[in-house]
Order: structure tokens, then sequence, then C-alpha cells
């Protein structure tokens, strides 16, 4: 029998992932190490975002004879689970590493773009998690009038566009100390460890900052 290639769309799709800065440039300076870093924590969100559109049009709803209320509910949590770990990488940010990359700089404003970049989707992710959070299996819909593509296709875009952005910002960084640039972001990755755990995933425990404030 030959093997034929599947029809199946690309995991990596609709949004494709971002090159990592390691992969092409070979400074020895650390804002390539932050970049790149950033770039795989933008990527495991991408590929998120990518499964829940990949698969969430697959599964059946309540007037499909092939219905099941037990896949709706894993949909549901995948989503919540999802938009709880986007909270917490941004938490992290606004919260620890925004600011002190403009204080290590001496560059105020120096992220101030991204910051405000996070208000463009997150009013649609808050939506999207009360629609995960509350809807009963039977009344999950993806497709039509309040339904859960219309809230992701609100915000998707701007999502991704952002940590496309954010890496660009990243790799500005060469002008400064590379080792002072290195001990911050390692107090970051610190941070995000300690506070990143599997409660939550449960309930997201972090202290209220900025945007997310509402989350």
């Amino acid at each position: 029998m030959t093997t034929k290639p599947s029809d199946a769309p690309w995991a990596d799709e609709p949004f494709h992932l971002i090159a990592t800065p390691s992969k092409r440039l070979t400074d020895s300076h650390s804002y390539v190490h932050a970049a790149s870093g950033m770039a795989n924590a933008h990527n495991a969100i991408i590929r998120g975002l990518n499964a829940i559109i990949q698969q969430a049009p697959h599964i059946a709803i309540s007037t499909d004879e092939a219905y099941s209320g037990r896949d709706v509910k894993d949909l549901l949590f995948y989503v919540q689970s999802w938009i709880k770990m986007v909270n917490h990488h941004h938490w992290v940010e606004e919260s620890f590493i925004f600011p002190e990359m403009e204080k290590f700089s001496g560059k105020p404003g120096l992220m101030a773009e991204p910051l405000r970049q996070h208000e463009l989707f997150h009013d649609g992710m808050h939506r999207l998690l009360a629609y995960a959070s509350s809807t009963k299996p039977e009344n999950y819909r993806w497709e039509g009038l309040g339904g859960m593509k219309e809230i992701v296709d609100s915000f998707g875009h701007h999502l991704v566009n952002h940590l496309y952005d954010e890496i660009d910002v990243l790799l500005t960084m060469k002008e400064l100390d590379s080792v002072g640039l290195k001990e911050t972001w390692e107090q970051a990755e610190v941070l995000a460890k300690r506070t990143g755990t599997i409660g939550m995933l449960v309930s997201l425990s972090c202290p209220a900052t900025k945007s997310w404030k509402r989350i």
C-alpha cells in the first residue's frame, strides 16, 4: 500500500511560529538568549491557540449524532488552561520584566508599546475565559453568532502580532550590558517558574497588575 500524504492541515496553522533568533544569530550577547527564550514561550502560546482553532470545529455539538458532553468539557477545560497560561505569562511581563527592563536600560517607556498591545487582546481573552468557564456542554457552539470562533477571531491576530513585535523589541537590546541583561532575565525566569504551577490552571492566583486585574 502506498503511503498517502494527509489531507489534514498542518498543526502550525493558521498562525505561523516565530523563528528562534539563536538559530540565525551567532552573537554571544545575552539579548539573543532573552529573545530566543521569549520566542520559545510565545511559540507555546501560538501552538495552543492553533490547537484550539484546529480542534474546536470538530467537536460535535448537542444537535449532532456524535455529540459527547465529555468531549465538550475537555475542550472547554483546555481553553481555560490555555488562557490562564497566557495570563500568567503577561502577568510576569507586567509585574517584573517590563519595569525591570526599563529600569536596567535607563530608558523609560522602552516597553510601553508591548504593554499597550496587551490591551488590544485582553478583553477578547476575558470573554473567551468567561465563555469556556460558564458554557454548558449542550450550549457549546464554534460557528455562528455567539459561538467560540467569533470570540477567538476578535483577538487572535492582535495577540499573535504582539507576540512577534515583542521579540523585535528584545532584539534592539544589543547595546545594553550583556551581564546585566542576563541577570535581569534570569530573575524573570525564576519568578515565572515559582508562580507558574499546576494550581495556576485551576485558579490564577497571581496578584492583579494593570491590564490583567480583571482576569
